[in-house]
C-alpha cells in the first residue's frame, strides 16, 4: 500500500477488516464514552500536534510524513465509527466502511467548504467514494501543512487543528447534518481554534516570559486562520500582555474530553518551551483546578504527554533540543511512581498471581536473567501496570520502559514481599 497512490484507501481497508471486525464482536459495553474516545486519540499524538504512525505496516518507513498523517487520520475516523455503532446486527464490512466514508467526504465538504471535493464527476457520473475519500484528506493535510511552512509552532498549531476535526466528526458521525448543523459545526471548529491559541497564550505568559517561538505561533493564528478583525485584535493584545485562565471560555461542564485536551495542550506548551519552571507548575495546577479535574487527572495528563514524547523521541526533532532525554526521563519516572505507589496492593496482589512473574523475579536476584526473559518479564509487568486504572486510557512508553526502568517503579516493598511469599 502507498499512500501517495490512487486507491490507497480501499487497500487501507482491505487491510483493516480483520481487526476491525474483531473489535466490534468484542467490544466492551459500558464503557465512558469520552474516556474510550481519549484512548483511541491519545496514542496517536494528534491531540498533541505531532502525529505519529502507530499503525503496524511493514512499508511504513517508506513513507514520507504527510503520508502517515493521512493514514492515522483515516484510521481514527474509522476508530470512531467502530466506537459509536451501537448495533447489534452483524455488519457487512464494505457496507459500513462506504457510508462511514461518505459520513467523512459529507463532513469536509460541509465544515471546509475550502476543501470541498464533489461525489460526481463534470459528467454528472457517481465518483467512487473511497477514491473521493483519497482527495478530501489529500487536500486536508495538504491545507496543514503548506500554512505551517516548516516553522514548528506553525506546524503544532495545524496539527492540533486535525484534533478539533476528529472531536467535531464524532459528533457529525451520529447526526443528521443539515445546512443549520453544518454551520453550528462550522462555528465550534472557529471556536474551538480560537480557545486553544487563548490556551497557549496563557500556557506562554505562565513565567512572565514569551519566546520569539511563541510569538511566530500567534502570528501564523493571526494571518492564517478566518476570524473577524475584532477577534485578532483582542487575540494581539491577549499575547502582547498575556491572560489570565478566567479569560479561558472553558467551562467545568463542557465535554470531558474538551477539557482534558485542551489540559494537555497547556501541558505540552510549557513543557516543550523550556524547563518546567515552579511557576508554571502553579499554573497547570490552576488550570487543571479551573477545569474541574482532581489532582490525580493533573498527574495522568502529565504522564500521558510526556509518555508520548518519550516513547516518541526519535520522531519528534523540532523537540529533541528543548529538554534533555535524561531530564524527561527522570521526571516521568518519578511522576509515574507517585501514581503506581498508590496501587502498591493491587500491584503485588497482581504479581504474587502471576507465577511465570513471580519466578523470573526470585531467579532475577540470584543470576543475570537472559535478554528474553528480560523482555517477557517487561511485558508483563507493562500489562500489570494497565490494570491501574488510570493508566488503562494512555499510553504507556512500552519501548521506554525497560526492564531496569520498571524496577525503578515498582515499589520496593513490593518486590520484597513477593519474595517473601515465594520464599
Amino acid at each position: 500500500m502507498n499512500p501517495s497512490k490512487k486507491g490507497w484507501v480501499r487497500e487501507f481497508l482491505e487491510e483493516r477488516k480483520e481487526s476491525f471486525l474483531y473489535n466490534i464482536n468484542h467490544k466492551v459495553k459500558g464503557q465512558n464514552p469520552d474516556q474510550s474516545f481519549y484512548g483511541l486519540i491519545q496514542p496517536t499524538g494528534i491531540m498533541y500536534g505531532y502525529p505519529v504512525n502507530t499503525i503496524d505496516d511493514e512499508h511504513q518507513n517508506s513513507w514520507d510524513h504527510e503520508d502517515k498523517v493521512k493514514i492515522i487520520l483515516l484510521d481514527t475516523f474509522i476508530n470512531i465509527a467502530e466506537l459509536y455503532n451501537y448495533s447489534t446486527e452483524r455488519i457487512d464490512y464494505w457496507k459500513f466502511m462506504e457510508a462511514t466514508m461518505q459520513k467523512v467526504n459529507s463532513f469536509y465538504n460541509s465544515v471546509y467548504p475550502e476543501i470541498a471535493t464533489s461525489s460526481k464527476s463534470w459528467l454528472g457520473r457517481a465518483r467512487d467514494t473511497f477514491i473521493v475519500t483519497e482527495k478530501v484528506l489529500e487536500k486536508r493535510i495538504d491545507m496543514a501543512f503548506k500554512k505551517s511552512m516548516g516553522n514548528f509552532w506553525a506546524e503544532f498549531f495545524y496539527n492540533t487543528q486535525l484534533f478539533h476535526d476528529v472531536y467535531i466528526f464524532s459528533q457529525w458521525s451520529h447526526t443528521r447534518p443539515d445546512r443549520v448543523l453544518a454551520e453550528f459545526f462550522k462555528e465550534e471548529k472557529a471556536d474551538l481554534s480560537y480557545t486553544s491559541v487563548k490556551v497557549m497564550a496563557a500556557a506562554a505568559h505562565a513565567n512572565y516570559k514569551v519566546e520569539e517561538e511563541e510569538r511566530k505561533l500567534f502570528q501564523h493564528f493571526i494571518e492564517n486562520t478566518a476570524i473577524p478583525l475584532e477577534k485578532r485584535r483582542v487575540a494581539q493584545e491577549y499575547f502582547d500582555h498575556g491572560l489570565g485562565i478566567q479569560d479561558i471560555p472553558i467551562e467545568k461542564s463542557d465535554p470531558w474530553i474538551i477539557r482534558k485536551f485542551f489540559l494537555e495542550l497547556a501541558v505540552l506548551t510549557i513543557w516543550s518551551d523550556k524547563k518546567v519552571e515552579q511557576v508554571e507548575i502553579d499554573f497547570l495546577n490552576k488550570f487543571n483546578q479551573s477545569l474541574g479535574f482532581q489532582d490525580d487527572d493533573f498527574d495522568h495528563s502529565m504522564i500521558a504527554v510526556e509518555g508520548f514524547v518519550l516513547e516518541n523521541w526519535h520522531q519528534l526533532d523540532s523537540l529533541q533540543d528543548k529538554k534533555e532525554f535524561g531530564e524527561v526521563s527522570d521526571e516521568y519516572i518519578d511522576r509515574i511512581s507517585r501514581v503506581v505507589e498508590k496501587y502498591k496492593n493491587r500491584i503485588s496482589s497482581a504479581i504474587s498471581g502471576d507465577e511465570i512473574l513471580v519466578q523470573l523475579i526470585k531467579k532475577g536476584v540470584q543470576v543475570e536473567l537472559s535478554d528474553k526473559e528480560k523482555d517477557i518479564l517487561k511485558d508483563r509487568l507493562v500489562l500489570l501496570l494497565k490494570q491501574i486504572p488510570s493508566f488503562r486510557v494512555i499510553a504507556l512508553p512500552k519501548e521506554f520502559l525497560s526492564f531496569k526502568i520498571l524496577l525503578r517503579i515498582i515499589p520496593r516493598e513490593v518486590i520484597k514481599g513477593v519474595l517473601l511469599l515465594a520464599s
